[in-house]
């Protein structure tokens, strides 16, 4: 089976760097699972090292881990009208936009006879969930007119970087702070939280202050990766060698490559691609699809240059290895989020923790 490897003391370094970092900029911290059953070592790490919570993406389809949590984790995505007892009972908060969701909600929570608060989303720019600026403070008002009320209004949040690459600027923080100003002044109802997501918003912090109502950041990729999404960098504090995958060579052949006369699609649809021709030295390395997203990972043998993906194999040309390679030979790939996320959430996957410097032969 293939390997997440995640090493608590990168993970626990990029943990401390970012508390230390964040409440410099008076923010406390969300950090950001999306598998709900992740491994209670990487919450606790998160939680014990200065992080106030835990956001997750999804609902889980059996016991939530209760003992995980000192508090109920937080609900980062919109709830679906047809799982709102589980949000209710597993979440103390959730995000929202839609008026029938949240009077749904609302409902559930008394019927449930269990508090849940809701952060208002705001679209900021990046055209992904969030009412529009201008309908936020009649939005609030109508959440506060509901009768009976079994939900509490947390506050407002929004999300930059993740739908059409919204960097932060003055324009879209600033909305944010002005929103949380205005909701008070005209409803005097109180906005305990402001919250941006996500690692993006480290790139502005290096070089300049947040308006002073923004105290929430939710974090997710910097943490693992130490990567600044959007702007493609990685942050000058932060170790981006936290999660290695880990796979082994199942054949190594010699084979002449050139183009079929006659082709189609390959297994997943697309063209093929044939790669460099001649007689070439090929590699079968035991993941797929199925275990991560391939393109996403970045050999560490030099020479070694990924050619087709499937299902279940990933094609490897070796030719150029200048260290000789064996079947059973393990080899390891540096990671961007999406090859991540998908071996985070594959079955086929197991995650590994590594304290020490690792002893297992790798080339």
């Amino acid at each position: 089976m293939n390997q997440l490897i995640l090493n608590l003391d990168k993970l626990r370094h990029n943990i401390r760097f970012l508390s230390r970092h964040c409440r410099e900029h008076h923010l406390n911290i969300t950090g950001i699972i999306k598998d709900p059953y992740a491994d209670w070592k990487m919450i606790s790490q998160m939680l014990e090292l200065g992080f106030e919570n835990i956001g997750i993406s999804k609902v889980p389809d059996g016991p939530t881990t209760k003992p995980v949590f000192p508090n109920r984790p937080i609900y980062i995505s919109l709830p679906s009208i047809h799982e709102l007892p589980a949000i209710v009972q597993g979440f103390s908060v959730s995000f929202n936009s839609e008026m029938t969701v949240i009077e749904q909600l609302n409902r559930t929570a008394i019927a449930m006879n269990c508090p849940h608060s809701i952060l208002l989303m705001v679209d900021t720019g990046d055209l992904r969930e969030g009412v529009m600026p201008d309908q936020v403070v009649d939005t609030v008002r109508k959440i506060h007119q509901l009768t009976p009320r079994g939900i509490e209004f947390a506050g407002i949040g929004t999300n930059l970087g993740c739908c059409a690459g919204t960097v932060p600027n003055e324009s879209n923080l600033g909305i944010m702070s002005q929103l949380a100003d205005r909701i008070e002044s005209k409803l005097d109802i109180e906005v305990n939280t402001v919250s941006v997501g996500g690692s993006v918003l480290l790139e502005w912090m290096q070089h300049k202050q947040l308006p002073g109502r923004i105290n929430n950041i939710r974090l997710g990729e910097s943490v693992f990766l130490g990567t600044i999404p959007t702007v493609n960098q990685v942050h000058p504090n932060l170790d981006a060698r936290v999660v290695t995958f880990r796979s082994d060579i199942l054949e190594i052949k010699d084979k002449r490559v050139t183009p079929p006369q006659l082709y189609g699609k390959d297994a997943l649809g697309t063209l093929p691609r044939v790669g460099r021709q001649g007689l070439r030295k090929r590699a079968i390395l035991n993941f797929g699809i199925c275990d991560t997203y391939p393109f996403g990972l970045t050999p560490l043998i030099p020479g070694m240059e990924i050619v087709s993906v499937n299902s279940n194999y990933t094609l490897a040309d070796i030719t150029e290895c200048h260290h000789p390679l064996k079947v059973g030979d393990f080899v390891d790939f540096t990671m961007n989020y999406q090859a991540f996320l998908q071996s985070f959430i594959s079955p086929f996957t197991r995650v590994c923790y590594q304290e020490e410097p690792d002893k297992t032969a790798v080339l």
